[in-house]
């Protein structure tokens, strides 16, 4: 088989930077066109409205390519025996631990007729071919150590040492592997190598073959293997022992000495470590554990041989975990790597989609901090971002040695990299306030949550709560930190040695808490087992030791769409774990089934209406009237029972909570005689087309629709307001105007009262007209301000301009509708400009009242609103923000929902600020017929 060479595409943005994908919530949600925002918060399951300009929409994942090598077997060597006519038998594996020396099992080192080996290959998977030679070493084995208690005749101490005749050449297939020395073997599956018999009496494979087994506990084990049952096993199963088995393989006769190994991650790639040694068993292929030499226990031994056999500068600390996964780092197989063998050969595949540990920059996470004269001081806190100045963190980061946490560290990302990381510069804000959880016990894992209040805003966008109780998608990325010189990716030649703490990002995947086998030194603080609050989480990859530690309190996080944007959410914090999860599972607190905690601190409480006699008003029912009726007010006034649409202002009546009486039902209203509308009243009163815009003009809209899909949408209620200058007939558009009857147009106060140029005249269909009709030039009759309002503050900054005489109503003119409901405001609405004699339309989205006073460090004055732009607009002194839906689908009603009064620096990232329409409908009803100001 000819050597294997592939190009493999690596997801790595500066050696590995780059957020998961986002996810779908699964949630039934309306389009952004049709959801509306509330004035001020309700709740904090807010965030894709509240922050719904900042929702990203693209998705961005780039790559570069690099050549890799097989490199999965590049410790494993074939042990041989070279017969008197030169050919060689291959009677036992072993790995290579340095670039001289391999470690096999004390019975490989004579055959049955005492002679022992005397050669070594390496980076060769059929030995008994030519085939792949390329890479192969072939090396001479000068001197046999085996471990002075080993006897051939007893089934202990069975570990020795070869050292060979030179140094292999490390190559990506050749390279020595590490040693697995803690006292601790958590790992749920072991890895074990080698060219033995596939099955009691079959011959032995040419093929490099590999097997995964479950380590099991010598107890166990004991059922299989007893004095009675195994000749030198005289004292049963030592300490030094380790079994390991599989229900349908095992390792086999000519597998001796080789490895019993885990690969372990780090830098992007993966080390083996030695657990074990392949030292007996009973006839393979039928399903028994075998027994290993466990490694750990002969450090000591290993280290000491080394050093008396030519290694005179061998440190204890070489075999430590991160100087020996750091020794060869540049040439280890990829993590993303998977490697298949087989009697018809061996296939390397690549997954690019399978990353597993990455240096994503988490904005939404802080650092806690206490003051710097506490000794020692508690580095491993963090919590994440969920409002402007609001940080959420477990309980158990709230006290340290007495001491609440006095600041919080948040980094920001700027434009410059240094070792493939972008520098970030780190900023620290004071905690003013902190609310722990009122069933919060130190040291226990339930209610273990607490907020903390800043002193000022974070310059990043908050992280979202994600409040539902299952999660849209299992994989999961989770703040953490590692060793520096662990994480990045190491390359040739130029390995960093940086034992430092970094940032962190690994993918995890929600496990189901049912599931979720945890670690027995976490169960004494989990009396009760996991519950809703507990969110399970790891990933199957063990780590190299130091490469991911959990941090507490670091965020689960995911990006989700929400209103076809997506935003990152927050799962939960981190609360216990190993290695991020990574082998064994970890446990976060679910944020969700803290929500309500959490709302009774966040949001205040409401505060009583100013006008709470009205919102007390009562709708009475006289079922003893009827049609036509004589009826009787509170105030002893009468009245007559008409149709409710024959009623002047009942709409404005029940939007202002006013009591009213009605005969019999719903439909049929007590109403005084000066307001039953005839028939001609009912159908031109100004107010009445107020009161009834959505059911008028609606074969208008149809065309107007129907003819705006291949053309600029119509807007027959814009008016141009102008100013004509009566010596010269020039003409100077001032601002908009808004037709909202046939009579009257609304527009700013501010472009009523420029000096000099006091409006005269309206223009209608001049902009984006698709007809033919010419457009109207209407002379002003009356322009009515707002009574309060002030040019200085830009407080009630509304006027209305009334028209010399009504225009009559065609597709190209008619009135638009008036945002009535005060509570609630379009998600996404249209700011209509008109600069340098063209309409400019942008996007606008609106913010919560209380937000607006902190982003304008200003007050609003009563019936002003804000709105953010998503591009940068010129405004003049009259912007119109309307919204188009309801209505029918081919005919929607468009709104007009504010006029813009002032501010609105974009690149400051200033709202609009502007006069808010519901708030003034009282009042435009009430001046629809005053003549004068």
């Amino acid at each position: 088989m000819g050597c294997v060479y592939l190009i493999l595409l690596v997801s790595l943005v500066r050696a590995t930077v780059a957020d998961l994908y986002p996810v779908l919530s699964g949630l039934d949600e309306d389009l952004p066109e049709n959801s509306f925002m509330p004035n001020e918060r309700a709740t904090i399951d807010d965030c894709h409205l509240r922050h719904y300009r900042h929702g990203n929409t693209g998705i961005v994942g780039p790559a570069f390519a690099k050549p890799a090598f097989l490199t999965e077997f590049a410790h494993i060597g074939a042990i041989g025996w070279t017969q008197p006519d030169g050919k060689i038998i291959w009677g036992c594996g072993g790995s290579l631990i340095w670039n001289n020396f391999i470690i096999t099992a004390a019975h490989c080192t004579a055959n049955d007729d005492n002679v022992s080996p005397d050669v070594v290959r390496f980076g060769d998977l059929n030995i008994y071919s030519d085939e792949d030679d390329r890479y192969a070493q072939q090396l001479t084995i000068v001197s046999i150590i085996r471990h002075p208690k080993y006897s051939f005749s007893a089934r202990y101490y069975d570990i020795a040492l070869m050292k060979l005749d030179n140094n292999v050449s490390v190559h990506e297939t050749v390279a020595p592997a590490c040693l697995w020395l803690d006292k601790e073997v958590r790992f749920k599956e072991l890895e074990s190598a080698g060219w033995g018999q596939t099955g009691f009496g079959e011959s032995p494979t040419p093929i490099l073959l590999k097997i995964t087994l479950k380590p099991m506990s010598n107890e166990n084990c004991t059922e299989h293997y007893t004095s009675t049952t195994v000749r030198g096993l005289q004292r049963g199963l030592d300490q030094h022992h380790i079994c390991a088995g599989d229900a349908k393989m095992d390792t086999c006769l000519g597998d001796s000495g080789g490895p019993l190994h885990i690969r372990l991650q780090h830098n992007y790639k993966v080390t083996p470590f030695l657990v074990g040694l392949t030292s007996f068993g009973r006839p393979c292929g039928q399903s028994h554990p075998g027994v290993y030499t466990r490694i750990a226990p002969f450090r000591s031994w290993i280290v000491e041989t080394l050093q008396k056999n030519g290694l005179t500068g061998l440190r204890n600390s070489d075999f430590d975990p991160a100087d020996c996964a750091l020794r060869h780092v540049a040439i280890r197989q990829l993590d993303i790597s998977n490697v298949v063998t087989n009697q018809s050969g061996v296939f390397e595949s690549f997954d690019i989609q399978r990353e597993y540990i990455s240096r994503d920059y988490v904005g939404e996470k802080v650092q806690l901090k206490w003051p710097d004269t506490l000794t020692p001081q508690k580095n491993n806190c963090m919590g994440s971002i969920i409002d402007h100045n609001i940080v959420v963190t477990l309980g158990d980061c709230t006290s340290h040695a007495g001491l609440q946490p006095s600041h919080v560290l948040h980094a920001e990302r700027t434009d410059i990299w240094v070792r493939d990381t972008p520098v970030l510069d780190e900023k620290l804000y004071n905690v003013i306030e902190i609310h722990l959880h009122p069933n919060y016990i130190n040291g226990s894992y339930y209610n273990n949550i607490a907020i903390l209040k800043i002193d000022r805003s974070f310059n990043t966008l908050p992280a979202c709560i994600w409040n539902a109780p299952n999660l849209p998608d299992p994989l999961i990325e989770v703040a953490t930190v590692g060793r520096v010189d662990l994480i990045i990716y190491q390359y040739k030649g130029n390995t960093i040695y940086d034992p430092s703490y970094a940032s962190l990002t690994p993918r995890v995947y929600a496990y189901d808490n049912t599931n979720c086998l945890l670690a027995d030194q976490y169960k004494k603080n989990l009396v009760e087992g996991l519950a809703h609050q507990h969110l399970c989480f790891g990933n199957d990859p063990f780590l190299v030791p130091e490469v991911c530690n959990l941090t507490s309190g670091g965020p689960l996080q995911r990006s989700v769409f929400r209103l076809q944007h997506h935003y990152k959410h927050v799962y939960g914090i981190s609360l216990f774990g190993r290695d991020c999860g990574y082998g064994e599972p970890a446990v976060a607190i679910r944020l969700h089934a803290h929500m309500n905690w959490l709302e009774s601190v966040l949001l205040p409480a409401k505060l009583p209406s100013q006008n709470s006699h009205s919102l007390d008003a009562v709708q009475f029912i006289n079922s003893d009237l009827e049609l036509f009726d004589r009826c009787d007010f509170y105030d002893e006034s009468v009245g007559l029972c008409v149709p409710t649409e024959r009623c002047r202002r009942v709409r404005q009546r029940l939007e202002q909570n006013e009591a009213m009486i009605f005969c019999g039902n719903g439909t049929i209203i007590c109403c005084l005689p000066k307001d039953v509308l005839d028939d001609e009243q009912l159908l031109n009163d100004e107010d009445q087309q107020l009161e009834d815009c959505e059911n008028r003009f609606e074969s208008f809209r149809r065309r107007n629709f129907l003819s705006s899909a291949e053309q600029p949408q119509p807007t027959p209620h814009i008016a141009e307001v102008v100013w004509m200058n009566e010596k010269t007939g020039a003409q100077y558009t001032l601002c908009l105007g808004y037709l909202i009857t046939t009579g009257t147009v609304i527009t700013s106060a501010a472009c009523t009262e420029i000096v000099n140029r006091k409006p005269n005249m309206l223009l209608f269909g001049t902009i984006r007209s698709q007809y033919e009709d010419f457009p109207i030039r209407a002379p002003i009759a009356t322009i009515i301000r707002h009574p309060q309002y002030e040019s200085a503050t830009g407080a009630n900054n509304l006027a209305l301009i009334k028209l010399s005489d009504p225009i009559k109503p065609t597709a190209a003119i008619f009135p638009g509708c008036l945002w009535r409901n005060k509570t609630h405001t379009p998600l996404v609405a249209t700011l209509q400009t008109f600069v340098q004699s063209q309409l400019r339309q942008s996007s606008v989205h609106p913010v919560y009242d209380s937000d607006c006073k902190r982003y304008v460090k200003t007050s609003l004055h009563g019936g002003e609103f804000c709105m953010h732009s998503t591009t940068s607009q010129s405004t003049n002194t009259a912007g119109l923000i309307v919204w188009r839906g309801k209505g029918t689908k081919n005919a929607p009603v468009e709104y007009l929902i504010g006029v813009y009064s002032r501010g609105g620096n974009y690149e400051a990232d200033e709202p609009l600020i502007n006069s808010r329409i519901s708030e003034y409908v009282p009042w435009i009803i009430d001046n629809l017929y005053t003549e004068s100001v």
